[in-house]
């Protein structure tokens, strides 16, 4: 996970364009992978000119192929990688066009112009390996599929007929005499002219295959669009709906937070102020009241962080932090819990730590979440230890206690939402919560590239651990930093 933010304004580029039905453009995902496409493309070109002289070197002096002109091959192999070098540097420039929309169109445009000069070389390559008579011209085929899947179907129709049109002008120019014949024995059966019933059924034959080649491919493909189309639009309408779900949500967090809080406020109040003195039993039911609002109030608090959750916008929110400080925070802000249950606490955190790259926020609520999880489930004067410290490209954050445990059965469970482990009897008995503290914890550590565990055994203790990558240019491939 990089620490440097990606231009932004890519991003609102690539919502603000639009796909489009029909025989026209593409939908906008395969707009993103046209220059991906034209780069594996450029490659594979490469490995057919190196096809041409292997195949021009090992047809002549491997299988004894007579009168093939060896020197026009590797020449025309050299003209073709030549050509391919520019289109390759020029791709790989421009593999990535979500990042790169205003190139789209100079991308296209080098689409079409490197198919149709696919289209010339091969013909010239036929012409040169037996032309009517040669069995290559089923390549033909494998380009006309190429252009149906890169391209618009008007566009792969085009492109199909340009390639018969030079197809048919090299039969006929051969047949006419206006090409010189070439038979390289071994590649072609025979030396004998060609007959007009072969040079008519060659062009039809050719021209059908084409035609249904260019027919099924771009039906399938227009197919793949259009369902492509509507699960975009799909997915439009489920945002747009999620949208408004935790817009709501975001509003009844906001309503029910501030009556809570303004009766919790009011039974203080009346517990320190009743006129006259509060009963033993009324304080009491004030007391009760009071846990049930603290109880409703963390309910609500957790939700707001799940809200977080789904609203979280990595690219936008995410900022480099240093773990050890965000610990030692979360910590000072627990300090006071802890102490009030006789807990021992120790601290390990590594000194220069390298940063990770994440939302603040969640990542410190996460951290919250397990010292105070450890804390509810510790008897009082236990022992809670907190280590951080770098595990390969990662930080690793643990939070141990010599709690109450969790049986192996129930460990599964852990990480899920509204999950909370009973205990018939001893003090976790009492403990309250949402059971939502250990799925947020679990969620954070998935939005940043990280991950949870736990280690525990029944009356003995827990070990839970969040981990998050660590910024890539502070990490080498075998863990270690930079």
């Amino acid at each position: 996970m990089a620490c440097r933010r990606e231009d932004e304004g890519s991003g609102a580029d690539l919502r603000r364009i639009q796909s489009q039905r029909g025989h026209g453009e593409p939908p906008l995902f395969h707009k993103q992978l046209v220059g991906k496409r034209l780069y594996i493309n450029a490659q594979v070109r490469f490995l057919v000119t190196a096809g041409i002289v292997l195949g021009a070197l090992g047809g002549k002096y491997v299988l004894g192929v007579e009168n093939l002109d060896i020197p026009s091959l590797i020449l025309l192999a050299a003209l073709l990688a030549g050509f391919n070098i520019g289109v390759f540097v020029f791709a790989r420039r421009h593999r990535n066009l979500e990042r790169r929309l205003p190139a789209y169109r100079l991308v296209m445009g080098l689409t079409h112009v490197t198919i149709g000069v696919d289209f010339v070389f091969l013909t010239v390559a036929l012409w040169l390996v037996g032309g009517a008579k040669s069995p290559f011209q089923a390549f033909y085929l494998l380009h006309v599929v190429l252009a149906a899947i890169l391209l618009s179907s008007r566009a792969a129709y085009a492109h199909a007929a340009f390639g018969y049109t030079l197809f048919a002008l090299l039969v006929l120019g051969e047949w006419t005499g206006f090409l010189p014949m070439r038979f390289p024995v071994g590649v072609v059966n025979s030396a004998m002219p060609l007959d007009g019933r072969f040079v008519i059924t060659v062009l039809v034959v050719q021209a059908m295959l084409m035609a249904l080649a260019v027919y099924l491919v771009t039906g399938l493909t227009d197919l793949l669009r259009r369902g492509e189309l509507q699960l975009r639009e799909t997915n439009t309408e489920l945002e747009r709906l999620s949208q408004i779900q935790r817009d709501f949500l975001h509003i009844a967090l906001h309503d029910l937070k501030s009556p809570i809080n303004a009766a919790t406020m009011l039974l203080q109040s009346m517990k320190i102020a009743a006129e006259p003195p509060l009963s033993l039993q009324q304080i009491g039911w004030l007391d009760r009241i009071h846990v049930r609002l603290s109880d409703a109030s963390s309910f609500l608090h957790d939700f707001s962080i799940l809200a977080a959750l789904d609203a979280a916008d990595m690219e936008r929110q995410a900022e480099v932090l240093d773990i050890g400080s965000l610990v030692d925070a979360a910590i000072e802000e627990n300090q006071d819990m802890i102490r009030a249950h006789g807990h021992r606490l120790e601290v390990e955190i590594v000194d220069n730590l390298p940063p990770t790259r994440g939302i603040k926020r969640l990542v410190h609520e996460a951290v919250n979440n397990l010292i105070t999880n450890a804390d509810k489930y510790t008897p009082a004067k236990g022992r809670i230890a907190v280590r951080v410290r770098q595990n390969g490209n990662m930080i690793r954050i643990e939070v141990e206690d010599n709690g109450i445990g969790i049986a192996p059965e129930d460990q599964a469970r852990l990480f899920q939402a509204f999950v909370r482990i009973k205990r018939k009897e001893g003090a976790a008995s009492e403990v309250s919560g949402s059971g939502l503290g250990l799925s947020i914890v679990r969620r954070v550590a998935e939005l940043h590239g990280g991950s949870v565990g736990v280690k525990s055994e029944l009356n003995k203790g827990s070990t839970f651990s969040l981990e998050l990558p660590i910024c890539s240019e502070h990490s080498t491939p075998d863990g270690t930093s930079l």
